[in-house]
């Protein structure tokens, strides 16, 4: 059982562990980002305690056309995660190992 003092710190803990799980394993849609505007998102990134090392724009379908209207915002954070800003997707590529932590 979590001590009382404790459980807001459980909290974050658990909702970074699954960010990070789903990231690790195919990519998905953490309940700490659902239902959230992309400034929204980048406070819940910082509170469960990651930190963006850049932010960029992807297209968001890549057969048409590179327009303003076909851009979403996106945050590659310190530990190599992705996150869409406009949806709350997250995932980790490039082969890299993750480790949960």
């Amino acid at each position: 059982m979590i001590p009382e003092n404790l459980r807001e710190q459980w909290a974050r803990e658990v909702e970074r562990q699954e960010l990070l799980f789903l990231a690790c394993n195919g990519g998905g849609w953490p309940d700490v980002l659902k239902d959230l505007e992309p400034a929204g998102r980048r406070v819940a990134l910082r509170r469960i305690g990651f930190r963006g090392a850049e932010e960029y724009d992807m297209p968001i379908d890549p057969m048409k056309e590179v327009t303003p209207d076909n851009r979403e915002p996106w945050v590659r954070l310190t530990n190599g995660v992705a996150v869409c800003l406009r949806d709350g997707f997250v995932y980790r590529g490039g082969g890299r190992r993750c480790r949960h932590g």
